[in-house]
């Protein structure tokens, strides 16, 4: 996907003719150097319309539905599908974020079936100016169902949720399959499979407010527990020990009060039979030489892994991230609040987990209406990892619940995870530690002092050390010895151009690129504070186009600042992003591009 700015595009006249027609009439004159189109490459379509100086629209009172239509008809051979398709378009979702933004999602459908990876959704600005519109509808589309070839629903789909769609020109059945953690699209008539998506996102990463010895929020203390019934169930959470790993919460796998309605289970300390790396500051949790030594913690734990949920449900509730029942949060009112598997495996090799339950932990999110799943490991001890528990450490549960937001947040127009080339997901990876890393630095359960390099992802489970390559706060040219980078990438934190440099062994991968957008959305929380960080970076994922790159998103905070701080913060903006090589002149092929070229220059000045 080729994302060009008008100034690379004013010297094609069919181009130019394109731009004067979406932009705003004060762009036709002289095109805007900051106007924004950008294309589908397997199908040709515009795929987002946006300028990052201005609004595509003048403001309006009208209702929003009627100024995003009244823009698609207006445009109707830039988008696609004609007057019909355009007036057949469904509104599937209006969502009012909590700066006052509808996000609208419009669907296609035929008879009915909806057509996915279709559609195309529209920003629009509190004062009815137009942000944004990304997604393209498909033209061409039959008039009837009666059009398509279709079969009875194919064995092969399994026991997942399953609903008749369209993709392209067939007609097709979509598979939501929580056990494989996948999303397929089959083809109705041979069972053929169209596309495949996973939903899990799976992290290697090696990390009660913060974990047990910390120095700030490491002991335990009493708090209130939102639990609405007998065991660890609420409007956020159900959390269950499945240590036998069958995704069924057998009773033994329940955890019940205590005694008098309460839950409190102490921690129990097996540093001084575990050893080193294990200290006070750094407490291990079982001992994996002993087989079941983690049920003496399993109820601890799992109330723990209950606490974070709920407090990360609220943190990303509240503003100003602003993850609400509309914008398509975890709730059981909704049918989804998050299935927490504590301890996940533990009991699959004779009172141990075996290697596929250990040193890991994961989140799958389903489109909304589908109850999301996270499973948490046990570590095993080893020179740098402490015999630990993942459920035990606020960044790891923290990263792995911010998948849920991006992967509810970055979507099409149909309301499906739009995360799905190697920049996307790197973000998706960068996101998880930067919400988390932000709130613990924020709460003062870990420090951000001046010296560059000590806040770090996987503390707790690497004893003192990060499990990323840097530490989060490594700024470009750190000499610092913990920001010295890998051989490929240099020394110092990471721009645009180290991607696909950083992991040791060479070659793209989406943790270790993912530190580039991570360092840089810390320069952005140090340059424009906590809180705005947090609601520019939560609102660009809600206006950012599918499968985004990552100068995608960079131009999707530029218009957040439009949005929330009237366009205050633009200059300040551009300064962070420019300096990480995402510059004006910077340029990628899409998402999947792993090449990337990068730019340390500002936009031009007007």
């Amino acid at each position: 996907m080729k994302t060009i700015h008008v100034r690379q595009l004013v010297a094609a006249t069919a181009a130019a003719a394109l731009l004067s027609a979406l932009l705003p009439a004060a762009a036709q004159a002289a095109p805007d150097p900051q106007g924004i189109v950008a294309f589908d490459a397997r199908t040709g379509a515009v795929r987002q319309i946006a300028t990052l100086d201005g609004f595509l629209t003048a403001a309006s009172s009208a209702a929003p539905e009627k100024v995003a239509r009244d823009y698609l008809a207006a445009h109707r051979t830039v988008f696609g599908p004609g007057a019909a398709g355009l007036a057949g378009l469904r509104l599937r979702k209006d969502y009012l974020d909590i700066e006052g933004t509808h996000h609208l999602s419009f669907t296609q459908n035929v008879d009915g079936v909806e057509v996915v990876g279709s559609g195309v959704k529209v920003h629009i600005a509190q004062d009815g100016r137009i942000i944004a519109v990304d997604g393209s509808p498909q033209a061409g589309l039959p008039a009837s169902i009666a059009s398509f070839s279709a079969a009875g629903l194919p064995a092969s789909v399994g026991d997942g949720q399953t609903r008749q769609v369209i993709y392209g020109t067939r007609l097709a059945w979509e598979v939501i399959d929580m056990d494989e953690g996948q999303l397929s699209v089959v083809d109705a008539a041979d069972g053929t499979v169209l596309f495949g998506k996973s939903l899990t996102a799976n992290d290697h990463a090696q990390t009660w407010e913060n974990y047990p010895g910390a120095p700030a929020g490491g002991t335990q203390h009493t708090v209130r527990l939102p639990v609405t019934g007998p065991a660890l169930t609420g409007n956020a959470a159900h959390v269950y020990s499945d240590v036998n790993d069958d995704d069924v919460a057998q009773e033994s796998e329940e955890v019940r009060p205590s005694g008098r309605g309460s839950f409190d289970f102490p921690f129990v300390d097996f540093t001084a039979q575990v050893g080193a790396p294990c200290s006070a500051q750094r407490q291990c949790s079982w001992n994996p030489a002993v087989p079941n030594s983690w049920q003496v913690n399993r109820a601890q734990n799992a109330t723990q892994l209950y606490y974070y949920l709920n407090t990360w449900h609220d943190h990303l509730n509240a503003a100003p991230i602003g993850f609400t029942r509309r914008a398509g949060n975890f709730e059981a009112v909704d049918g989804d609040a998050v299935v927490g598997q504590s301890m996940d495996g533990a009991n699959t090799a004779d009172g141990l987990p075996d290697a596929d339950h250990d040193n890991n932990a994961n989140m799958t999110t389903a489109p909304d209406g589908i109850a999301p799943r996270m499973q948490m490991y046990l570590f095993q001890r080893s020179a740098s990892v402490l015999a630990g528990n993942s459920g035990d450490a606020a960044d790891i549960v923290f990263h792995e619940y911010t998948h849920g937001l991006s992967e509810r947040l970055v979507v099409d127009a149909a309301g499906n995870s739009a995360l799905i080339s190697a920049q996307a997901r790197a973000m998706g990876e960068a996101w998880g530690d930067w919400y988390g890393l932000d709130y613990l630095v924020d709460k003062k359960f870990e420090q951000d002092d001046t010296v560059d390099g000590d806040v770090r992802e996987g503390d707790y489970i690497l004893a003192g050390r990060s499990v990323r390559s840097e530490p989060i706060d490594c700024p470009v040219a750190s000499t610092e010895p913990v920001c010295a980078g890998t051989p490929a990438a240099g020394v110092g934190g990471y721009t645009y151009g180290d991607y696909g440099k950083i992991r040791s062994s060479g070659g793209p991968e989406i943790h270790a690129d993912g530190e580039i957008w991570a360092q840089t959305l810390w320069d952005l929380r140090k340059t424009i504070g906590s809180w705005q960080a947090r609601s520019l970076v939560t609102r660009a994922m809600e206006l950012a186009p599918a499968d985004p790159s990552y100068l995608d998103m960079r131009n999707a905070i530029l218009l957040a600042d439009r949005v929330v701080n009237h366009g205050h913060g633009q200059d300040r903006i551009w300064q962070v992003f420019a300096a990480r090589g995402m510059g004006f002149h910077a340029s990628t092929e899409g998402a999947a591009d792993t090449a990337p070229t990068e730019d340390f220059t500002l936009p031009p000045t007007k």
